[in-house]
């Protein structure tokens, strides 16, 4: 399923295990709206000089996305990094002239949801596939900026649960297909492995982590996407060939910078 994360009450007030989330305290979202602020007012300020490592070259034909993992173990600090990396990045590429978009993807249930009831019903034949259901969030879509009020939305305790990145990835590359720009990146921010209990315990452990794997292949093969990553605590180099991985979700925000501009800096 993709939604807007206007979207987000409507849809989530609908599913049977909603109130599972009431036993998680709500993140203070406060702090990316000074956020905002902050850099609206950097904006306005005029520079005296412009360092190479920030808004030195511009990137009007280029679009970015980034793609936020949103399972259960980014709940808390790390999705309120993320956030803030989210909107740093944004006024960054806004200020390149580049387009950009971001996402973020889950799951609609815990341990599975129609897709494995499907199943059950079927008779549990062997190696279904996936048995969970997709929830892929657009917080900006291209042409858009983000604004702190979406990001707020990434915060909410009862949208995080598991994770299933290989489709996530596919969905992700679909959209930037479809657009005009000549240069497309796609940055892949998270925490962990792809994780789905149900479609784990009928398909194998690696199940999922062998589709990221030919996912990644695939499009960095066709060379048409510029992919990268950034793991918190998550070794991403092994799984991707442009991946940095940091220890701490503080480090999002410096790491998003530099690999945005290492990205759109054209080749000397």
């Amino acid at each position: 399923m993709e939604i807007e994360a206007s979207d987000l009450d409507a849809v989530l007030a609908t599913l049977p295990d909603r109130r599972w989330a009431e036993r998680f305290p709500m993140t203070d979202p406060e702090p990316l709206y000074d956020l905002e602020k902050d850099l609206a007012a950097q904006r306005a300020r005029p520079a005296p000089f412009q360092s190479q490592d920030s808004s030195a070259f511009g990137a009007p034909d280029a679009i970015v996305s980034l793609l936020i993992d949103h399972s259960g173990s980014m709940r808390g600090p790390p999705m309120f990094f993320a956030a803030r990396a989210a909107l740093v990045g944004s006024d960054l590429l806004a200020s390149l002239g580049a387009k950009q978009e971001v996402l973020g993807f889950t799951t609609s249930r815990w341990k599975g949801g129609q897709s494995r009831e499907k199943w059950l019903n079927d008779r549990q034949p062997a190696y279904p596939g996936r048995l969970n259901d997709l929830l892929h969030v657009v917080y900006c879509s291209a042409g858009e900026k983000l604004s702190a009020r979406r990001c707020a939305d990434m915060l909410r305790p009862d949208l995080i649960k598991e994770n299933i990145d290989g489709e996530a990835i596919e969905w992700a590359a679909s959209r930037l297909r479809r657009c005009k720009e000549r240069q497309k990146c796609l940055i892949v921010l998270s925490d962990g492995a792809p994780v789905d209990d149900s479609t784990l315990l009928a398909n194998g452990d690696r199940y999922l982590d062998q589709h990221l794997r030919r996912v990644i292949s695939e499009i960095e093969q066709a060379g048409d996407i510029r992919l990268a990553a950034i793991g918190i605590s998550h070794p991403v180099e092994q799984y991707y060939e442009h991946g940095i991985s940091i220890s701490s979700p503080e480090e999002l925000e410096s790491t998003l910078v530099h690999l945005i501009n290492r990205l759109l800096r054209p080749s000397p």
